[in-house]
């Protein structure tokens, strides 16, 4: 699985250096799913992060039975940061396989307690978190001035998303909170 990882994400496992990588994938499961499974749904719970081994994911919105088509994801790719960074646990989008998908699976719970006992993968995943946001928002700036595609979703969901709304904490201000203690 190193070497795999570290092909897919290169720049995190370098940093990361042997010790730290091997105690990022001890806290990860390796999870395959066939091509047009829903593996993350607009405003619903998410309890993992995932990292795209192999395959394509195409992101999306779902509003009144109507699917905005964000963009596409594939190895090197990371997906449920938004829920565990802002302890909202809710999905920011619909996440489905294009193609078969392999993922390297870390529940939320996995990726606190790495951050809360590992200073310095948590300033490492913090810094390669910070960079693949900013470069998705370069990206989908660029992306503003494409026609958008609408599809019609047969399966929309019921109601307006009164789910009871889980909280977990708040990944970014208990580590900022933690470094301006030292």
């Amino acid at each position: 699985m190193v070497a795999e990882f570290s092909t897919r994400f290169p720049a995190l496992a370098n940093e990361l250096g042997p010790a730290n990588l091997e105690t990022l994938l001890d806290a990860a499961t390796v999870l395959e799913l066939p091509a047009g499974r829903k593996v993350i749904r607009d405003r619903m719970p998410v309890d993992s992060l995932y990292l795209i081994l192999e395959g394509t994911v195409q992101i999306s919105v779902e509003e009144y039975g109507q699917s905005i088509t964000l963009g596409h994801l594939g190895p090197g790719e990371w997906l449920g940061e938004v829920s565990v960074l802002s302890g909202d646990l809710l999905a920011s989008s619909t996440v489905t396989n294009e193609t078969p998908v392999k993922f390297l699976r870390m529940r939320h719970q996995a990726f606190e307690d790495l951050i809360a006992t590992k200073q310095e993968i948590a300033s490492v995943l913090l810094r390669q978190l910070v960079l693949m946001l900013a470069d998705r928002l370069r990206k989908s700036g660029s992306t503003l001035n494409k026609p958008v595609k609408i599809q019609s979703v047969s399966d929309a969901q019921d109601g307006a998303g009164g789910h009871d709304k889980p909280r977990a904490r708040n990944w970014l201000e208990s580590f900022f909170s933690r470094s301006n203690e030292n």
